[in-house]
């Protein structure tokens, strides 16, 4: 068993079995709990279900600090809050999932074993969902490289690279519950009011705007972390206006999603990439 923790400045501590900070209890990790919301008529037996939510989530740690005297082990004890400060906001990383978290309280037990220490750590983890370590890229459109080295061109020339020819593909998110995820339409020329579809549930998010060459519009999708913005050559500036009123802010629900790409003029002119993080709700 082995946890890394990393505060937001990028200090971080490894905590294992073994010295000098030894775990010995990890909670929270592998439930969560949710608040059911009900709605009772009057004289009815039991009540119906109006809709429910997952609380916050609450992992403990528990360890000993093993150290060769009493000055090494306080040390170490230093180091700890160092890292474990409720003043930082941090990340938690577990069997390669992470998820965000604050520091509720830290503290050290009094014991006659100076040497050993033991130590406690209550986080408090605002989104309950571990995600994935690395974000998966998944482009829609883009341009396939057509050619490899050693290179020898010859009459009446070669094919450099070719345009998939599907507007259509099947993005498998393997995690527990639907994903947020960051939607970047570039421009290789002038492109037409892009959009990108959800053909199971109809949904779409489209702009309503001219892209110019090198244009790039990034729209996030992620609960309280919604927004919209172009980037062109080094200046980035607010997007949002630009969506249409029928858009929604689209998510990677569990399982299979079939998407579709479409601009209202030169299609060809427009790469359409996904990135997202899977969430997970135990490990």
């Amino acid at each position: 068993m082995e946890l890394i923790y990393i505060n937001e400045d990028g200090v971080s501590v490894v905590l294992r079995q073994t010295k000098p900070f030894f775990l010995t209890k990890l909670e929270g990790v592998g439930r969560i709990r949710g608040t059911v919301r009900t709605f009772q008529a009057p004289d009815q037996d039991g009540a119906f279900f109006v809709s429910s939510s997952l609380d916050m989530r609450d992992i403990a740690i528990e360890g000993s600090i093993l150290a060769q005297d009493e000055a090494e082990a306080y040390e170490y004890r230093r180091q700890l809050l160092r890292v474990f400060t409720p003043k930082r906001h941090g990340t938690l990383v577990y069997r390669q999932k992470r998820i965000a978290c604050v520091v509720e309280e830290a503290g050290f037990s009094v014991s006659t074993a100076v040497r050993a220490p033991s130590f406690f750590f209550n986080l408090l983890c605002p989104s309950p969902f571990f995600e994935s370590l690395e974000e998966l890229r998944v482009e829609l459109a883009s341009w396939q490289e057509k050619f490899q080295f050693p290179l020898e061109i010859v009459m009446p020339g070669i094919e450099l690279g070719v345009r998939q020819p599907s507007q259509i593909i099947t993005i498998n998110n393997i995690g527990d519950t639907a994903s947020g995820c960051e939607i970047v339409f570039k421009a290789l020329g002038a492109v037409g009011n892009p959009e990108l579809m959800n053909l199971d549930t109809n949904e779409y998010i489209r702009l309503n705007v001219t892209m110019t060459n090198g244009q790039e519009i990034h729209a996030f999708t992620h609960f309280a972390g919604k927004k919209v913005v172009s980037i062109t050559g080094s200046t980035e500036t607010n997007a949002f206006p630009l969506l249409d009123v029928g858009s929604t802010f689209l998510q990677i629900n569990p399982g299979g999603n079939t998407f579709r790409y479409d601009a209202s003029s030169n299609l060809d002119m427009l790469e359409v990439t996904v990135y997202y993080r899977p969430q997970f709700l135990a490990v």
